[in-house]
């Protein structure tokens, strides 16, 4: 009978909450992000100009992520700075849904990404420290992400064809609102090891050479390199290419939610394969499931081969998310894994971004759609190469 002592415990009530959050903030974002580049498309945008939407957050979150985080390890209440980047964001997805040329789109996008590219991290580094206090792991926190993900985008489908794109831009600011609203009651513990407010923090240069510093971690950021590049097409225009196919709206909302429906038992399972076999292994597998996916779809392009392989792709994608966040935490200090994180998830990401965003558009422009699958297989192949040589010590002894 200890269950309704232990839901009310600091740690469990901050855990539920906290699934809460990640159901809103993040799951919300499946009422548009199917459809965005659909809606830049409908707007009579280009490949090209679609790609320098993602060059410009890119080029703001390089610089703004490390700094929000850091910024918000100063403050008494963190929190405050996490709920006023997720307000902004709400804002500018509402504002572009009313715009319809090139140039006042990209100036929102430039200020969203500057107020929102510390959400990311600041959010997976408060989602570790709250699961490690209610001894679970972070995939039973993502997991809510991925049902959140699920209803959104059923219900987005229709309602989209119904009442235009507003709808589900809308319906992601209203998720961020949600999401913001509901960090005002987590109140998580410091972690074990976190400096008192007032003392020195840890900054973005002793962070950076940690990286440096770390054979293995240095490796994952060169398999991150191959996949912003050779990946960034089809990450971009793959529901483009099912609506070249034939496919409806609807049909792209429920293309939208196979991997997410695979998502829910595997991201929990993947908490058990990473304490198992470590999370650089998990990473090695997700790579090669990855591969496998690019593959097929290469060979047999069609809307029912995307459809089967989301399911390759929401299992990979589970593996990948916990396996990502494992490594850096477990290879910084719990101080780091916030700013760690930043860089690795929009700095060097962002950077990457830069160059093959437009560079992805242009492709997409020159020749067509299916090629782009050629190249992420490429993409992933040599993450996994760049893995493979730079694995841990405890894995090479094995070996």
């Amino acid at each position: 009978m200890s269950f309704p002592g232990n839901l009310f415990h600091p740690a469990r009530r901050d855990l539920t909450l906290m699934r809460a959050y990640y159901f809103f903030f993040m799951g919300g974002g499946g009422f548009i992000m199917p459809f965005t580049n659909l809606f830049y498309v409908s707007l009579g945008l280009s490949g090209r100009q679609i790609g320098t939407f993602a060059s410009v957050s890119a080029v703001v979150g390089l610089v703004m992520a490390p700094m929000w985080v850091n910024q918000s390890k100063r403050q008494a209440r963190p929190v405050r700075f996490l709920q006023l980047a997720l307000a902004a964001g709400a804002l500018c997805y509402l504002l572009v849904a009313n715009q319809t040329a090139f140039w006042p789109i990209a100036v929102i996008v430039f200020f969203q990404a500057l107020v929102s590219a510390g959400i990311g991290p600041m959010s997976d580094a408060q989602a570790v420290n709250i699961a490690q206090s209610a001894d679970t792991g972070y995939g039973s926190v993502r997991v809510w992400a991925s049902v959140g993900w699920i209803v959104a985008v059923l219900s987005s489908g229709r309602l989209i064809e119904s009442f235009g794109f507003k709808i589900g831009f809308l319906g992601t600011a209203l998720g961020l609102v949600t999401g913001s609203l509901l960090l005002f009651f987590i109140h998580p513990q410091p972690p074990s090891g976190q400096k008192a407010i007032g003392q020195p923090q840890t900054s973005l240069r002793v962070a950076a050479k940690r990286v440096l510093a770390d054979r293995t971690l240095l490796g994952f950021a060169l398999a991150l390199v191959f996949i912003g590049f050779l990946n960034n097409g089809v990450g971009q225009f793959e529901n483009v290419f099912l609506s070249r196919l034939g496919a409806s709206k609807s049909l792209i909302s429920v293309a939208g939610i196979l991997s997410a429906i695979v998502e829910l038992p595997f991201m929990l399972f993947a908490d058990r394969i990473m304490r198992r076999f470590g999370a650089h292994r998990l990473l090695l597998f997700a790579m090669l499931m990855n591969a496998f996916y690019r593959l097929i779809v290469f060979f047999f392009p069609s809307i029912y081969t995307i459809m089967a392989v989301r399911f390759i792709g929401g299992t990979s994608f589970s593996l990948y998310t916990v396996a990502f966040v494992g490594l850096i935490s477990g290879r910084t200090p719990s101080s780091e894994t916030g700013t760690v994180l930043a860089l690795f998830t929009v700095t060097l990401g962002g950077g990457v971004n830069i160059i093959a965003s437009p560079l992805a558009g242009a492709l997409f422009d020159a020749i067509g759609p299916r090629w782009l699958y050629a190249l992420s297989l490429a993409g992933y192949l040599a993450a996994f190469s760049a893995l493979w040589l730079t694995r841990p010590e405890k894995m090479v002894g094995r070996n």
